[in-house]
């Protein structure tokens, strides 16, 4: 029997991503829409037809290059999204890849995402959020007026909100790279699921699935953080962005890979699923700071160690 995400799920799938792209400001809510549909057929593409399926990423670079210019930002992430896409789609013949194998597979994501500080308009880009979010701050001070909010109340929300975002306007540009690159690596697994319902329906075989608790990242992996540790280091001002990129992301990576291995320990001493679930949550929401540290040093540390080696494999009689 053909396992595969059923139309209602991947109907709602779509309207939220419609909402999403109406809720964003344009040409970047075009995003919401159009990687998860590049991403999919260019998937499929190459999963049939192999290396040809890098047409779909050059034609939809050429098209958008001819529309809006080399230098808008928003138009590189659709055919870089779909490159990583093809990788995915020429490695589901036998097999097809585990989850941190897939995770790799969005190095040109990341490699554009490291980039983007470099380009001509970002400081434009920059200037633009900053002032999306500032008047994102006078709506919730407007807001919190209608409820009542007067005196020292009201003036210590404006205080509050004045701090944070100093903070936000000297952090935004190391911290933007990163915010798109997770933001597009989740319309990328939206667009696979888009393509796993295609290929149900053309009743093509399933597409590879990976449980959390196999995710290993490549060792390869280790030498793009080690490298966005060392610009970090540097003594480089203008590197900053792309280090903090590199940096943040890979750890983001080693993280997952440390609730795998713990999940894989816990599951093999007979712990149920839910439980594991529920502890993980209550973890994250109480210390989500040491959450993240612990879980990264794990999944660090897994690459010499490899955790999951050490687990006793049962007789198989």
């Amino acid at each position: 029997m053909r396992h595969g995400p059923s139309w209602l799920r991947s109907t709602l799938l779509v309207a939220a991503l419609t909402v999403s792209a109406l809720q964003t400001p344009m040409p970047w809510g075009v995003l919401w829409l159009m990687v998860p549909l590049s991403v999919a057929a260019s998937m499929l593409w190459a999963w049939r037809f192999g290396a040809w399926g890098v047409a779909i990423p050059v034609a939809l670079f050429a098209a958008a290059v001819a529309r809006e210019g080399p230098l808008s930002l928003w138009v590189w992430w659709i055919p870089v999204a779909c490159l990583s896409a093809v990788w995915m789609g020429m490695r589901e013949e036998g097999g097809g890849p585990s989850g941190g194998e897939r995770a790799w597979m969005l190095l040109p994501v990341l490699l554009l995402a490291a980039g983007l500080p470099w380009a001509l308009r970002y400081p434009d880009f920059i200037a633009r959020v900053e002032r999306e979010l500032k008047a994102g701050d006078a709506q919730l001070v407007a807001f919190c007026e209608q409820l009542g909010y007067q005196g020292e109340r009201l003036a210590s929300l404006k205080r509050t909100i004045g701090e944070n975002a100093t903070l936000r306007q000297h952090a935004l540009p190391h911290v933007l790279p990163s915010v798109l690159f997770v933001w597009v690596a989740l319309l990328i697994g939206a667009g696979r699921a888009v393509a796993s319902r295609v290929a149900t329906a053309l009743r093509w075989p399933a597409l590879s699935s990976a449980r959390l608790r196999e995710w290993r990242l490549p060792d390869g992996a280790i030498w793009v953080f080690l490298l966005g540790l060392a610009l970090v280091i540097a003594p480089l001002p203008s590197w900053a962005p792309t280090a903090w990129t590199l940096l943040i992301n890979t750890l983001l990576g080693f993280c997952v890979q440390g609730v795998a291995v713990v999940e894989s320990l816990l599951l093999a001493r007979g712990v149920p699923p839910s439980i594991i679930v529920l502890t993980m949550l209550f973890v994250f929401t109480v210390a989500m700071p040491v959450f993240m540290l612990t879980t990264a040093a794990v999944g660090l540390s897994d690459v010499w160690l490899d955790y999951r080696r050490l687990e006793p494999v049962p007789d198989p009689e």
